[in-house]
Parts: structure tokens; sequence; C-alpha cells
């Protein structure tokens, strides 16, 4: 009895310690319900100012300051669309075509110098 008894404790205590751990090593971000993610990669050779991210339900801008690469976030309770328009620091503007978008959703975009390449489902 003792020895199962211990067996039983030592079992908890490890798969508590497993549990803790693992969200501490674990570096995913949690995407909360009806939001979309949309991931862009800088591929162009020209540096970006800012990248305008306009949705159905939402409108961000962030200001890039030398990063390749950046991640939107944005509330989509239903169907909707998104589009994204990136501002070159040569005053350029360069725009994504319309895209479809549900809940859940994400996508990956990639900038070029011409043009915005969408990858559906990353």
């Amino acid at each position: 009895m003792n020895k199962t008894l211990i067996g039983f404790f030592i079992g908890l205590v490890l798969g508590s310690f497993f549990f803790l751990i693992k969200d501490f090593l674990t570096t995913e971000t949690a995407i909360p319900k009806k939001h979309v993610t949309v991931r862009l990669q800088n591929e162009s050779t020209k540096k970006i100012n800012k990248i305008t991210l306009t949705a159905s339900h939402s409108s961000q801008t962030i200001d890039l300051r030398g990063q390749h690469e950046t991640l939107f976030v944005f509330p989509n309770p239903g169907e909707g669309e998104f589009y994204v328009c990136c501002q070159f620091e040569d005053a350029q503007e360069l725009c994504s075509t319309r895209e479809y978008v549900e809940a859940g959703y994400s996508h990956l975009l990639k900038i070029k110098d011409t043009e915005i390449e969408i990858v559906r489902g990353y």
C-alpha cells in the first residue's frame, strides 16, 4: 500500500512538472477564437516603411523599422475579406488583392518588389 501511494505521488509530481515546463518552453502564440492571422515576409530589395492591413472588421498599420517579418492578428467573427498595402521608403505603394477569410484562417504573404504573393494556409 505504501509503495503504491508513493508511486502515485511521484507520478503526480512528475506529471505536474512536465506540464509546467512544457508551457515555459512553448513558443507558439495562442490565437483567440474568431480571429485570423496573416504573416508577412519582406522578400523585396526595397525597404518598407509601413504596412496597412484592411479587413472587413478591422484596420491596422505597423511601422516595420527594418524588420523582415511581422504578424497581424485581427477579429473576423464570420466570413470576410482583407487586403494589405505596403509603403516603400521611396513612397511607392503596393497592394495585394482582396482575399477571402473565415475565423481561424492563417495566411502567409510574401512581399516582392512588384507584387504581394499570397500563400494560403501555412
